[in-house]
């Protein structure tokens, strides 16, 4: 699952907003926040092209955004 705090923090770090980013990747800023947010997935293209963007390009730090074990999005938690 995605890991949406290390994900926003790669993305904070690179000095983009969530729009600059969506735009450079070529999807909608309303995808990029579902999919942030839990309600959607990255295909591995997107992936490929967020780590593009953001400059990643460490096998692990990948894995480690995009397939963390546990995600840390908010609305996983509730009941």
């Amino acid at each position: 699952m995605l890991d949406k705090n290390k994900l926003c923090g790669a993305i904070a770090g690179a000095g983009l907003t969530h729009h600059e980013l969506a735009k450079r990747i070529g999807i909608s800023k309303n995808t990029l926040s579902n999919k942030v947010n839990g309600k959607g997935c990255f295909d591995t293209e997107q992936i490929d092209r967020i780590c593009d963007v953001l400059g990643i390009e460490d096998v692990t730090i990948k894995a480690n955004i995009f397939l963390s074990k546990s995600s840390h999005n908010r609305d996983d938690h509730a009941s």
